[in-house]
């Protein structure tokens, strides 16, 4: 990575993670409601049997609301579970079998079904910090989505804030794209060129 492409991924990353702290735990709780009702009408997930997921962290976009309406609906919700080589193992989610993992990121307390299970999910449903009109994503910086998406043959979906859909993310070669934005305003289709 060259260091200008370096330096203008940090300097979103700290722009987006600023704006986040500042929102309001409201806020915040009306996003992740609005987030589920975008969710259960999006084709996708209304077919889907087994869904990838994440519990969201505090600044994050909520993803509860989003959870509960999928095992309402008896999809199987799988999450992820970070793993020390910076990989992730997926168990299954059950609400309120939640711990805080590593590095704080909460994690489901069931057994690991092993890193091949995202490939038996329908969707996958990721974290961002921001996500452009092309698809491209912007992660935390450690890759742990890009590589488990590498070889996902499912619906990929970012879940951002709506100020998070950009014209314009830096990206490079291993950056995944994603098929589908959803944000508390609605969802978004990327321009693929």
């Amino acid at each position: 990575m060259s260091t200008s492409m370096a330096d203008e991924k940090s300097n979103l990353r700290k722009a987006i993670t600023s704006r986040r702290r500042a929102r309001t735990a409201p806020e915040r709780a009306l996003a992740a409601e609005a987030i589920a009702l975008h969710a259960a009408a999006l084709p996708a997930l209304v077919r889907a049997r087994r869904v990838a997921a994440y519990l969201s962290m505090p600044s994050e976009p909520g993803t509860e609301p989003l959870l509960e309406m999928l095992v309402g609906r008896g999809v199987e919700v799988l999450v992820p579970v970070s793993l020390p080589d910076r990989s992730l193992d997926w168990a299954a989610y059950e609400p309120g079998d939640v711990v805080a993992g590593a590095l704080g990121v909460p994690a489901p307390t069931g057994p690991p079904l092993g890193r091949e299970a995202l490939a038996t999910c329908d969707v996958a449903l990721v974290p961002g910090l921001a996500v452009d009109h092309a698809g491209t994503r912007l992660g935390r910086g450690a890759g742990y989505y890009d590589r488990a998406l590498a070889d996902f043959t499912g619906v990929t979906c970012a879940v951002v804030f709506e100020d998070e859909l950009l014209p314009h993310v830096p990206s490079e070669p291993h950056d995944r794209p994603v098929d589908l934005v959803l944000t508390p305003s609605g969802t978004f289709r990327p321009e693929r060129t």
